[in-house]
């Protein structure tokens, strides 16, 4: 599962996104994307590892009726794999779609004709979603792009990042192939190893055939850490899900034994462990 993040990554980070391909917008699709999350850490110590991942990207209006018609990927039940509502959006077992609408629309942003999910699903009736990301269409162009961040101290926050509407104005070109490039500054304390005094700069487009995610992490407009995740498009079929299952065992479990192995090899190096500061008082935030 471990293989080590190539050195071509650099502190500026690739912020090239691919999404390259015939078969149209995924967005069309329900599919799985197989490939491999890197991060690569500067300051105070380098540190970097990549591991094997894959993810599911599902249209949210399928997800909340359960019309995926899959033999190994159920909805709110255990399965081989499986998506519960608890673990996204308002946390209770309730749709995703309105949450997902009330969010866009206090960023005064209209419900999208699609959204898509990109997580990792529940293998055997567990998993740890670091990040999930919600992709907004208005047609073919991104109009939002929504980035749920959790903590292993059980603590969530909603990033709503509006790319059209009264602060952005209208769309301009954010197509299949555009790349679109937003900041945030943080706000949920992830790692006990960086300060909360930092910004995110997020790059991606529309996936395809492929997806490709990267997000730069800066401190006083310094680069302090680049993560990515790329994948290659496969259909979502219950032979896909089964040919991932195989090559990659329990991954679901390891994400989150390489998050505290990981993080024992950043203490070992020296670097100062940060207390967890209390949680923002919001859930989510869009500016």
């Amino acid at each position: 599962m471990r293989q080590r993040a190539p050195d071509t990554a650099t502190p500026e980070g690739s912020f090239s996104s691919e999404a390259s391909g015939s078969s149209g917008i995924s967005g069309e699709k329900n599919a799985l994307y197989v490939g491999a999350v890197r991060h690569a850490r500067y300051r105070p110590k380098t540190h970097r590892f990549g591991y094997r991942v894959f993810s599911a990207y599902l249209n949210v209006d399928d997800l909340d009726a359960n019309r995926f018609g899959l033999k190994l990927l159920s909805v709110n039940r255990w399965n081989l794999f499986s998506v519960r509502s608890r673990d996204h959006g308002a946390r209770d077992g309730s749709k995703l779609r309105p949450f997902l609408n009330a969010l866009l629309d206090e960023a005064k942003i209209s419900p999208p004709d699609e959204i898509y999910i990109l997580c990792y699903p529940r293998m055997f009736g567990f998993a740890f979603n670091p990040l999930t990301v919600y992709y907004c269409f208005e047609g073919d162009q991104i109009s939002a792009m929504i980035y749920e961040v959790r903590n292993t101290f059980g603590d969530d926050h909603t990033y709503v990042v509006p790319l059209k509407g009264p602060s952005v104005g209208p769309l301009k070109g954010q197509s299949k192939d555009t790349l679109t490039l937003h900041c945030r500054d943080k706000r949920l304390h992830v790692s006990p190893f960086m300060e909360m005094q930092a910004r995110y700069h997020f790059s991606t487009a529309a996936p395809n055939d492929r997806l490709r995610m990267v997000i730069r992490e800066t401190q006083d407009d310094k680069p302090l850490l680049v993560a990515s995740f790329q994948g290659e498009k496969q259909p979502l079929t219950d032979a896909a899900l089964l040919r991932a299952f195989l090559t990659h065992p329990l991954m679901t479990v390891k994400v989150v034994v390489a998050i505290h192995y990981e993080a024992a090899k950043i203490f070992l190096k020296g670097v100062p462990f940060i207390k967890r500061p209390k949680p923002p008082e919001t859930r989510h935030s869009h500016s």
